[in-house]
C-alpha cells in the first residue's frame, strides 16, 4: 500500500493559541480518498501553541507533522526554510496553504481541490471562495462577493490577475508542487515581509493557470495581532515600489505591457498618500496626494471616485 501523502498542508504558527485548535480540527476534519499530511511548524511561539501543537500530533500522527523551532526564524527571514524542505520531503503532487489563525469550513476541501487539479494538467492551482471571522470565530461575512468580477467565471490567467487586480485568500489556496528548480530563484528573489503570498500567486501563475471553486471553504481571521495588522502601513506601501520592481524583474517578456506598469513608480503615489492618511500624518499624506495628483493624475481621480462612492453608498 502507497502511503506517501498526495497532498501536504503548508501552516506556520505564531503565538496562535487562541486560534490554533480551530486551525487542526479543519484538517483532521478532511474527507479524502487519499493520504496527506500537515507540516506544522512553530515558530518559537511564547504563548501555549507549541503545546497544542504536541497535543494533536501525538493524538493524530498520521496527519499532524510537527516541526519546532526554540529560535524566531521568520525575524530572521528564515521562516519557510524548514517547513519548505518537510514538505518536498514529504514527495507530495500538491500543497495547500493555512496559518495557524485561519481555518477550513468544508471538509471536502481538499478531495474538491484535488479532482479539479487531477482532471487538467495545464492548471497550476485552485483557490476558492471564503468567509471572515472576528478574532472570537463571529461571522462578519459569510461569502465574499467581491473576490473576482465573475463567479461564473472558473479560470484566471496571470493576465486575470493583473487585471482585476486578484488576490487569493492565503487559506484558500491549492497548488501543484513542481518546477521547484525555477521557481525557487524567482520566490528568492521577490522574498519580502509585506506582500509574501501576492509575489507568490504571480510565480505560480507563470506556469499556469487558477482555478476558481465559488464554494466557502475556509475562513480568514481578522486577527489584531497578526503580521498584516501590525505592519506599518506607510513602509508597507513605500516597499511596494520595490517589491513590483522584483516581480517585473522574473516575469517573461510575453508580458512586456505588465512590466513596464510595475516599474513605474508614479501609479504608488496615491497608495502612499492613503497610508499616511491612515496613521494620522495629514501633512505627508497630503504632500503624496499632490504628488499623485502630478504624476499620476487618472489613478487618482479614480481613487477619488471609489472612496467616494463608499461614502455615497452608506
Amino acid at each position: 500500500m502507497n502511503n506517501k501523502p498526495l497532498v501536504a498542508i503548508h501552516c506556520l504558527v505564531y503565538n496562535h493559541e487562541p486560534y490554533l485548535r480551530d486551525c487542526l480540527e479543519g484538517f483532521i476534519a478532511q474527507q479524502t480518498n487519499f493520504p496527506f499530511v500537515a507540516i506544522v511548524q512553530d515558530d518559537a511561539s511564547t504563548d501555549k501553541s507549541a503545546d497544542i501543537l504536541r497535543e494533536y500530533a501525538e493524538k493524530y500522527p498520521d496527519i499532524i507533522k510537527p516541526i519546532y523551532h526554540t529560535e524566531n526564524l521568520w525575524s530572521k527571514g528564515l521562516v519557510e526554510r524548514d517547513i519548505y524542505a518537510a514538505i518536498q520531503a514529504t514527495g507530495c503532487k500538491y500543497i495547500a496553504v493555512c496559518e495557524g489563525d485561519d481555518y477550513w469550513t468544508d471538509p471536502l476541501k481538499l478531495q474538491k481541490q484535488v479532482d479539479v487539479l487531477e482532471a487538467d494538467d495545464s492548471l497550476i492551482g485552485v483557490f476558492t471562495n471564503n468567509c471572515v471571522v472576528d478574532a472570537e470565530g463571529n461571522i462578519l461575512k459569510e461569502k465574499n462577493d467581491n473576490l473576482v468580477p465573475n463567479r461564473t467565471k472558473t479560470r484566471y490567467t496571470l493576465r486575470d490577475f493583473f487585471r482585476y487586480n486578484l488576490a487569493y485568500p492565503t487559506a484558500s489556496v491549492m497548488y501543484r508542487n513542481n518546477h521547484q528548480k525555477e521557481k525557487g530563484p524567482m520566490y528568492e528573489h521577490t522574498k519580502n515581509p509585506f506582500l509574501g503570498d501576492w509575489t507568490s500567486w504571480i510565480i505560480l501563475h507563470i506556469f499556469g493557470d487558477f482555478y476558481y471553486l465559488d464554494d466557502v471553504t475556509s475562513a480568514y481571521r481578522q486577527n489584531p495581532t497578526s503580521l498584516t495588522h501590525t505592519l506599518n502601513r506607510v513602509e508597507r506601501a513605500k516597499a511596494t515600489w520595490d517589491i513590483c520592481a522584483s516581480v517585473a524583474d522574473i516575469l517573461p517578456q510575453e508580458y512586456d505591457d505588465i512590466i513596464r506598469h510595475l516599474r513605474d513608480r508614479s501609479w504608488n503615489y496615491i497608495y502612499v498618500a492613503h497610508a499616511y492618511r491612515k496613521e494620522h500624518q495629514y501633512l505627508y499624506a497630503a504632500y503624496y496626494f499632490l504628488v499623485s495628483c502630478i504624476k499620476a493624475p487618472r489613478k487618482t481621480i479614480k481613487y477619488i471616485i471609489r472612496y467616494l462612492s463608499k461614502y455615497f453608498h452608506k
